[in-house]
């Protein structure tokens, strides 16, 4: 093998790893505003309002549409349908929704 296909697969070869790190979506993976505010409700819905606000002896239901539209955060085409439904959990418990950009 002549020299320069050894020198060219060497390239490319340290090359690939950070043209496959370009390529990753930003912030964390999502790849729309929709998706990073619905990100952040949600985060914000598991942490704070999510949990059980009782004792651990006391039998809470867990809530059905609010762990549903934490579910519908992590597909891209029904983060819509999600997002007013987080808002308005956060806002029934008395959050501040995080700025939207």
């Amino acid at each position: 093998m002549s020299r320069i296909p050894m020198l060219l697969v060497a390239v490319v070869s340290l090359a690939l790893p950070f043209a496959v790190q370009a390529q990753e979506k930003p912030f964390g993976g999502y790849p729309n505003a929709d998706m990073q505010y619905c990100a952040r409700l949600s985060d914000l819905y598991v942490r704070y309002v999510g949990r059980a606000e009782g004792s651990p002896r006391t039998p809470v239901t867990p809530d059905a549409v609010g762990g549903t539209a934490v579910a519908q955060c992590k597909h891209e085409g029904t983060v819509a349908q999600a997002i007013p439904v987080l808002e308005r959990k956060l806002l029934d418990a008395r959050f501040t929704l995080p700025p939207r950009t």
